[in-house]
């Protein structure tokens, strides 16, 4: 059996981060052995192995304890800092092929961490969304509680439903009901629900956020890079934020509400008005 690597990604602070263990020469598992794998750790993990394809580095496959999935932000981080780590690769940009086909990854060394940057996909949004009665049963909500904005399903890789909420005190203090949750993310076809607040910390905007993913094997995750590029594409589309010309860049706070406080950079780059690039970033280690 090949060996696994754990890494912590997104850490904010001890303890915290989202854990990815990553396994750097799988390309003799099968998929089934990767499952297998992936449910044992309880965690989203990466598997890595040679591509198929010249303009890529390595292949990447995702998968968290019941399911593949097609692109897995903090596990591309976390595959990164194993590869630069272990001496498998030196240089930047590593491109990583995925089911989506071809991700760039820029990195650097920055206090002791890799740093590390992911593109993602240009924005996608789905026209039906689940009204503000099926979002407040979903999560036990009073309808005060929703902030005005609209409740969006939104991707530059997995949908994820965004849902603003009036405070971070509410965002903490949300108990799911799962069942109901996951139907309507089969019903709305989104991969999870992505409610946040946004708060003013030292003259700085800081979006707080939880992740509550369909059907993974567990019922929230501490730091979801998908959903914060989802998050960032939003907040630009619908100017919820000023959009100026070339890079807008957010930072997420998810992860506290669970005991493991992890930080996100996301970010949208607009030419002529328009989302043109996304991108997160965020730093690993090997745990």
């Amino acid at each position: 059996m090949p060996e696994t690597i754990h890494t912590v990604v997104f850490e904010e602070k001890p303890g915290g981060g989202n854990p990815c263990p990553v396994t750097p020469d799988a390309d003799g598992l099968s998929a089934e052995e990767m499952q297998a794998m992936a449910k044992r750790f309880g965690e989203e993990s990466a598997f890595l192995m040679k591509p198929t394809r010249p303009d890529c580095d390595v292949k990447a496959r995702y998968f968290v304890p019941l399911h593949e999935m097609e692109m897995c932000v903090h596990a591309t981080i976390g595959s990164a800092a194993v590869l630069i780590e272990r001496g498998k690769i030196a240089k930047s940009p590593i491109v990583f092929e995925t089911f989506y086909g071809p991700v760039r990854t820029d990195w650097e060394r920055k206090d002791g961490k890799i740093e590390v940057g992911v593109s993602q996909f240009l924005p996608k949004y789905q026209e039906k969304n689940p009204s503000r009665e099926e979002v407040c049963r979903a999560l036990n909500l009073r309808p005060e509680e929703l902030a005005e904005h609209p409740i969006q399903s939104a991707s530059t890789s997995r949908f994820k439903l965004i849902v603003p909420l009036a405070s971070k005190r509410t965002l903490y203090g949300l108990e799911p009901d799962f069942a109901y949750l996951w139907d309507l993310c089969d019903r709305y076809e989104t991969t999870g629900f992505y409610p946040y607040a946004q708060e003013t910390e030292n003259g700085r905007t800081v979006f707080y956020a939880r992740q509550f993913p369909k059907r993974a094997g567990y019922p929230e995750d501490p730091a979801t890079g998908v959903a914060a590029s989802a998050l960032s594409a939003y907040l630009t589309e619908r100017r919820i934020l000023p959009v100026r010309e070339g890079w807008n860049a957010i930072t997420v706070k998810q992860g506290e509400a669970m005991g493991k406080p992890s930080v996100i950079g996301a970010a949208c780059f607009v030419e002529n008005g328009t989302i043109t690039k996304t991108k997160v970033t965020g730093s690993a280690r090997l745990d």
